[in-house]
């Protein structure tokens, strides 16, 4: 019986522990948020839980970078391999001098724990040499993605 308690419990622990990788399953931006989370000079959010319901999110990821130069050709890659694989249903972009700006991309919804999740991906270099890169799965629709980005503090 205790083999099988801690058996139980090391499966839940890591099926807990696994759960933010699996919200970016199959998408080439989960490889830049393992590879540079904990980078230097990089700021990573993730947020999941109770947290989110007021916003009908169930997962917020985000990098921040201090200074993209390093970064901005394989941010990039992997962007355009995300924005063209078939799972992408809408796909807005800024590209100035052939480097991407802006992007926003709406991915196909998934199924999981019986509900139906919208995923979005952001990405927008800031000022100088600064960048944010997003990734949202949840309930909430393009409009309140939209008025959540736009709403005045």
């Amino acid at each position: 019986m205790k083999t099988y308690c801690l058996k139980l419990i090391v499966f839940l622990f890591l099926s807990t522990l696994s759960m933010a990788l699996y919200a970016q399953d199959g998408l080439q931006i989960a490889r830049l948020f393992e590879k540079y989370g904990e980078g230097k000079n990089i700021t990573r959010v993730e947020l999941n839980g109770e947290i989110l319901e007021a916003y009908r999110m169930s997962t917020y990821r985000s990098l921040v970078f201090e200074n993209v130069t390093a970064y901005r050709d394989e941010i990039q890659a992997c962007l355009k391999q995300d924005a063209l694989s078939a799972e992408t249903k809408k796909r807005q972009e800024v590209i100035e001098n052939g480097s991407l700006l802006s992007a926003y991309y709406q991915l196909s919804p998934i199924r999981r724990k019986g509900q139906v999740l919208r995923r979005y991906i952001l990405f927008k270099r800031g000022k100088n040499t600064s960048a944010t890169l997003i990734y949202i799965e949840g309930e909430l629709d393009e409009k309140e993605l939209i008025d959540i980005l736009y709403r005045k503090p």
